[in-house]
């Protein structure tokens, strides 16, 4: 008898045990999800400038509630490793950022040392290339200041003649008249016929 009561009702657990068991499995749950969050956070803070963080994009960035931010730094400002910079911000002053800290910083260096020589570089190119056609320019203009003087005797012809007679490598010596600044590429075919190309739209 005292068996089929028993079978009857179903049996009871204490229910302060079972609160105890849900809330030991949540804290498991949250501790292991606050301490990833902290790792990223750490991340963040590492690889923001001069260490310095602002809580309302580490929060965006994150994808939390700024009060989980706040569990965070509570915990780290109160083992002395991150201090309140300003409102909304923190900066790290442990004795030593981690590693991956140390890596970002020297690579944000090295990127911006890159960044100060390509600056540099594209300041002398533009300057240098600024000389260039103000020399162009004005050889240029002395050129066509001095188009009647620019010219070749026959005396010059017979010269060169004399020196190309003189010349034991037997070089071809041709005379080109073009317009300033002309580029020409002559190639040699295989019937020793001499091609001419040239670069620029005008008469040569």
């Amino acid at each position: 008898m005292n068996n089929q009561f028993q079978s009857i009702y179903p049996k009871i657990e204490d229910n302060d045990s079972q609160q105890g068991s849900m809330s030991s499995s949540q804290s498991c749950r949250y501790d292991s999800s606050l301490g990833l969050l902290t790792k990223k956070f750490i991340n963040l803070l590492c690889s923001s400038t001069h260490g310095d963080l602002d809580l309302n994009r580490a929060a965006a960035q994150l994808k939390v509630q700024k009060r989980r931010i706040y569990d965070i730094t509570n915990v780290l400002e109160g083992i002395r490793l991150i201090e309140k910079n300003s409102k909304n911000h923190v900066r790290w002053i442990g004795a030593r950022m981690p590693n991956h800290c140390e890596r970002n910083e020297e690579l944000e260096r090295q990127l911006r040392l890159l960044k100060e020589q390509n600056q540099n570089l594209d300041k002398e190119y533009k300057r240098l290339n600024g000389t260039k056609q103000k020399l162009d320019q004005e050889i240029e203009r002395v050129l066509k200041s001095n188009d009647a003087d620019c010219y070749l005797t026959m005396k010059d012809f017979m010269r060169f003649e004399e020196k190309m007679r003189m010349n034991r490598d037997q070089e071809s010596f041709v005379v080109v008249n073009a317009p300033y600044d002309t580029s020409i590429e002559v190639h040699k075919t295989d019937n020793n016929i001499i091609q001419k190309k040239s670069k620029d739209k005008k008469k040569v």
